[in-house]
């Protein structure tokens, strides 16, 4: 798979299994995953948003597997700030995939999915965005 970008939402997702988790377990099977402070603070905060509707148990849980899943990542802090996306607060996965040198963007998002790799100049060549079930 190579170098691999996951978005926060599919991360979480994975969780409590199914296509997420499959898409994390091949991404960190056959290829490096990558994160940034700016994507760790965002799955911080959404775990922390969660809490009061899943309960402490599995906040726990999911705080585990989060641990977890940044111990096997490589964190890169990217010093691009382009406008990419039609949602800035989204440009940080670009960013990142424009550090790590990404071949693959793993999102459910559609304002990701809806960005066009080949007609971004500082994109990284062959860059793919593509769904879990992808």
């Amino acid at each position: 798979m190579g170098k691999v970008v996951i978005d926060a939402n599919v991360f979480v997702s994975a969780a409590f299994g199914g296509v997420p988790l499959d898409a994390v377990s091949k991404a960190f099977s056959t290829g490096d995953v990558f994160l940034s402070p700016a994507i760790i603070e965002e799955i911080d905060g959404t775990i922390r948003r969660l809490s009061s509707k899943i309960g402490e148990e599995k906040t726990g849980t999911l705080l585990t597997l989060w641990r977890r899943f940044q111990s096997h990542c490589i964190i890169l802090a990217p010093k691009e700030k382009a406008v990419i996306c039609r949602d800035p607060k989204d440009d940080a996965y670009l960013h990142l995939c424009i550090a790590a040198k990404a071949d693959f963007l793993v999102t459910g998002d559609k304002d990701l999915l809806a960005v066009d790799p080949g007609s971004v100049a500082v994109l990284p060549d062959g860059l793919k965005i593509v769904t879990p079930r992808q």
